[in-house]
């Protein structure tokens, strides 16, 4: 029951990502995005060191080898993305929030 309580006290600090609303504080959103892409790309760097040993155990002809460095590639693109929506949300806030839906079509890439 206390379970119960704890969770409907909580308040929901929730945010609506994809909001260009002044009401959505842009800045932390930005900051959301631009920490998510640095996640991405150590991800990235973590999967280069990776493919370099599986190119020393299994040569550079190797699936793994191959494999690896398209997954690091593919978390770059999605970094790459992460990076254009933080603009975007702070370019937003600059504008006062005049736009509401973001303002082009993104073709978001997740790894």
């Amino acid at each position: 029951m206390l379970g119960f309580w704890a969770g409907c006290a909580a308040p929901d600090r929730g945010f609506d990502l994809t909001s260009f609303n002044t009401s959505s504080d842009q800045q932390l959103i930005a900051r959301y995005y631009q920490e998510e892409a640095l996640r991405y790309r150590q991800q990235a760097d973590d999967l280069d060191v990776r493919a370099e040993m599986y190119e020393r155990m299994f040569g550079s002809d190797s699936d793994w080898v191959s494999g690896t460095r398209l997954l690091a590639q593919s978390y770059r693109l999605a970094a790459g993305d992460r990076e254009r929506l933080a603009k975007e949300h702070l370019d937003s806030g600059r504008n006062g929030g005049r736009l509401s839906v973001r303002p082009q079509a993104s073709t978001e890439r997740t790894p």
